[in-house]
């Protein structure tokens, strides 16, 4: 059984007339004939009783109109998902972000997505740093990724959204915590946390440039995979860390102060990218959204 012959039946259910039901799915009445008569040959029964003068349902025809509504419903509502989908209305969207300074953010941007695209879901990944992020999206494993990169290689877009800058995180018992700012020289010999190097960080990036800067070693007391880690070792007493304001604007941990550096210190920038061959229809939709998102913030 085909859609043709369900869209016959129902039309002939309706109408019970050959001439009217042709016309209004658009055949011909031997057309529509045969076509109902194909069907009845498949069911095995009479759908129809006919006579010169008139077409009347037989009970097997009564009871086959409620399941051909529904296989009818089921059809368009097959072909409505997959315009939906085509158009960008509905679908997945793989996003990867990085630790505690984006959480916010993803939230913000996931909840503008569910209002105006609530056919668009999207599958969140979280952990790790943005060099990850742009390797995931190298080999295509997610759609987008946020994160902070100086440079992007070739086939990835990106669109800024925010402006950070970095602060110091130390316990909340050193003796500048309570002083909300400090020139980098005062700490430049205390014990540093700092994040795993095996990929690239902008964190990392600006802690060299800031040690290369004062022509100090820096003393490396524990590397830690992620910045909440990084963080918790802070608040033991173990040593001082670089971080983001965004991470201070979106954590609130205890024993841990920050403190603004008092030196210049080259700002970073929070960015959005995707894979230039990207084909998938729902991206568009979560890109405008997270434009929006960040208009409104700023």
């Amino acid at each position: 059984m085909e859609h043709h012959h369900v869209i016959a039946f129902l039309a002939l259910a309706k109408e019970l007339h050959f001439g009217r039901a042709a016309e209004q799915i658009f055949v011909t009445q031997p057309t529509l004939s045969r076509t109902i008569r194909s069907l009845e040959e498949e069911l095995g029964v009479r759908l129809f009783d006919r006579s010169y003068r008139q077409v009347t349902l037989t009970e097997a025809g009564t009871a086959f109109i409620e399941p051909a509504r529904a296989v009818n419903d089921s059809h368009e509502q097959a072909l409505e998902s997959v315009s939906r989908s085509a158009r960008g209305l509905s679908g997945t969207v793989r996003m990867s972000f990085t630790g505690p300074s984006s959480y916010r953010l993803v939230s913000a941007i996931a909840s503008a997505v569910s209002v105006t695209h609530p056919g668009i879901r999207l599958e969140l990944s979280a952990g790790g740093f943005a060099g990850e992020g742009l390797h995931k999206l190298l080999n295509h494993s997610v759609d987008t990724a946020l994160g902070r990169w100086s440079d992007l290689p070739e086939g990835i877009q990106a669109t800024k959204l925010s402006k950070e800058g970095f602060v110091l995180a130390v316990p909340s018992t050193h003796p500048l915590a309570e002083q909300g700012s400090t020139p980098f020289q005062a700490v430049s010999n205390e014990p540093f946390i700092r994040l795993q190097e095996r990929l690239p960080s902008v964190i990392t990036d600006r802690l060299n440039t800031l040690s290369m800067g004062h022509r100090t070693t820096l003393t490396t007391a524990q590397f830690a995979p992620d910045t909440w880690t990084a963080l918790a070792l802070v608040s033991s007493g173990l040593g001082v860390t670089l971080t983001l304001t965004s991470v201070r604007e979106n954590t609130s941990i205890s024993g841990v102060k920050f403190l603004d550096i008092e030196d210049a210190i080259a700002p970073t920038w929070l960015s959005l990218a995707w894979h230039s061959s990207n084909s998938n229809p729902a991206l568009a939709a979560v890109l405008r959204a997270a434009a929006d998102v960040t208009r409104s913030r700023n």
